[in-house]
């Protein structure tokens, strides 16, 4: 019995040191072995497809707006200057991106119709005549712009996750409303959110100059190899994005934003 136990012990000893081996010849090999950078296996280089994103903005600086008292060609305008604010909106439109198979950068390509409301308004009471005894202002607009970017891609890792960076160009189109809001208040107190007297909210048309703006992005965002009506060749990607540029408004004051961007993509591949 004894002799028939030490048998068994010396053969799995054998065994045992026969597989360490192969596994120490198979690690040496590995070494010599070529992995793919992407494990999505892209099949195309040329994508195309549509996208979506909504952002939010912190506006800075000062905003020079005329308030218009009526309709009547002599009727006086003074001028009020709301500062920083905020903003958001939405953006749609069409999708290109370009990337060598065997490559870790692509080139991404997007051209948008960007819809952005956008306000500032006045901290301290302004008193000006008989046109504004003790009131604040905020300065309101929604404009469509034209939007175009051209980033690039570059590959994190073995996954779909990459990191971008890009330049952007805006160009404002239309301009729906633009107006602004004075807020009368007594003396000595701030503004609530009760209108009538003796607070009284008075809504006046105004011109706003918006400018063309050139800037540049920065995000991060994942590729997700999708089958969706039986073709295989698709890619959905959500997307983060900082964004900065020139003002918004120059002239005659400054005023401008910095934005973060939420997004999704999709894409299909083209031969």
């Amino acid at each position: 019995m004894f002799a028939w136990s030490f048998s068994v012990f010396v053969l799995l000893q054998v065994l045992s040191l026969t597989a360490n081996a192969q596994i120490f010849q198979a690690g040496n090999n590995e070494d010599e072995m070529e992995y793919p950078s992407d494990t999505l296996e892209r099949k195309h280089e040329w994508w195309l497809g549509v996208g979506g994103s909504a952002f939010y903005a912190v506006n800075f600086g000062t905003l020079t707006v005329d308030v218009i008292g009526g309709t009547a060609p002599d009727q006086p305008k003074f001028t009020v200057m709301p500062q920083g604010g905020m903003g958001y909106g939405i953006a749609f439109g069409p999708v290109v991106e370009y990337r060598p198979i065997h490559s870790d950068i692509g080139v991404l390509l997007t051209a948008n119709i960007d819809w952005r409301w956008m306000e500032a308004e006045t901290t301290v009471p302004i008193e000006y005549d008989i046109f504004a005894i003790n009131a604040t202002f905020e300065a309101q607009s929604t404009v469509l712009y034209a939007t175009a970017a051209m980033s690039v891609k570059a590959q994190l890792g073995i996954t779909g996750s990459f990191a971008m960076v890009g330049v952007i160009y805006d160009q404002p189109i239309s301009t729906i409303e633009s107006y602004v809001w004075q807020h009368e208040v007594w003396e000595g107190e701030a503004p609530t959110d009760i209108p009538g007297a003796p607070q009284t909210s008075i809504k006046f048309n105004t011109v706003t100059d918006f400018k063309p703006r050139f800037g540049i992005q920065v995000g991060f965002g994942h590729d997700f190899l999708a089958g969706m009506f039986g073709y295989r060749g698709q890619l959905i990607t959500p997307y983060v994005i900082l964004q900065g540029g020139t003002p918004v408004v120059s002239d005659p004051t400054s005023w401008n934003s910095v934005s973060v961007r939420l997004g999704v993509m999709w894409r299909g591949g083209i031969d």
